[in-house]
């Protein structure tokens, strides 16, 4: 204070710098808002919606060839399973990718439990003209996979499935990996911060994608993501999959509702799985180890279980990309006869 008791004004370089702040501020709001409207209407562009007798569901459709629905994990919509879906059509298939309910423009209301996704799935199934196909169940999506493959045999030739839950999560705190990811990404902010890494910094982000729910060591996360970096293909599929949990805010119910509905799942002995089944998972995948798949999938019979060696939870990825596919691909064309008598 001045020595008449008046308080001394800033100064102009403070009022500056506060103009400053605010019109980065304003800027970058300004930034994120157009990135979340173009991703909004870039994820309404790429899909349709139709009414079934359970309520609304997103869908989309590429390709030409045998039909296999695939169906996304968590965080995800149709736009993950398009990712996946991609190289199935490379290899002459034609896919349905559907948003299960709660994600994108699927209302949680068309289905909150796995038997009911499933149930909405077959409908759609039948509304698209598809009478047999494949089903590809991606993680956490791979118990409605499951319940389309039980609840609806006819309709379901083969099933495979993408590091599948073994177990329940239980009633303790512990989290799904969707739902830890919803949690680590801090919302539709943080997806925007994800694909601008993803842009920018793919190398890193692909390191540290490898260790999700994996116990790579740091070396050996470096190694897949520099193999990825000489793989465009491989460039390609992680971006659009880092890419297909953005942004979160549309997908926060099914994230949400998947948390609880992975509480309690059905022992594999309860479901009446006729088709041929193949789960593949990594080797060091922490969420899907061998033996806790091993005891959940032994009782189904026709059912094999691969290890994808030197990958965590994403897969397929590295070295083993191409071949793991191919074999993909080969299983869903002439899969292995099972027991449709049960």
């Amino acid at each position: 204070m001045s020595r008449h008791g008046r308080k001394r004004p800033f100064p102009t370089a403070f009022w500056i710098s506060m103009l400053a702040v605010a019109v980065l501020l304003l800027g970058l709001g300004g930034l994120f808002s157009s990135w979340k409207s173009r991703r909004l209407a870039e994820l309404e562009a790429g899909s349709g919606t139709t009414l079934l007798s359970q309520g609304v569901m997103e869908f989309a459709e590429r390709g030409d060839g045998p039909a296999v629905v695939v169906i996304h994990g968590s965080p995800g919509g149709y736009d993950q399973g398009l990712v996946y879906g991609k190289e199935l059509i490379r290899r002459g298939f034609r896919v349905l990718s559907v948003s299960r309910p709660g994600y994108l423009r699927t209302p949680l209301a068309t289905g909150a439990t796995f038997a009911e996704q499933a149930d909405a799935i077959s409908e759609l199934l039948t509304q698209r003209g598809i009478m047999v196909c494949s089903v590809m169940g991606i993680s956490e999506g791979s118990d409605c996979a499951l319940q389309l493959a039980s609840r609806h045999p006819e309709q379901v030739s083969s099933l495979i499935l993408l590091s599948p839950p073994g177990e329940s999560l239980g009633f303790s705190p512990i989290a799904s990996i969707g739902y830890r990811l919803f949690h680590d990404l801090t919302g539709d902010v943080g997806c925007w911060l994800l694909s601008l890494r993803a842009a920018w910094s793919p190398r890193k982000l692909f390191a540290e994608m490898m260790g999700i729910a994996s116990s790579l060591r740091p070396s050996g996360r470096e190694a897949i993501a520099s193999f990825v970096m000489r793989d465009p293909d491989q460039q390609a599929f992680l971006k659009q999959l880092a890419l297909s949990v953005t942004p979160l805010s549309p997908r926060e119910h099914g994230i949400i509702n998947d948390n609880a509905e992975l509480k309690d799942i059905p022992p594999a002995l309860s479901l009446r799985i006729r088709c041929p089944l193949l789960a593949l998972t990594g080797e060091h995948a922490t969420a899907t180890p061998y033996e806790t798949l091993r005891k959940r999938f032994s009782s189904i019979p026709g059912s094999r279980l691969e290890v994808i060696p030197e990958v965590g939870h994403i897969l397929p990825v590295g070295p083993q990309f191409s071949r793991s596919w191919d074999g993909i691909a080969s299983f869903l064309k002439a899969p292995p006869l099972a027991d449709r008598t049960r």
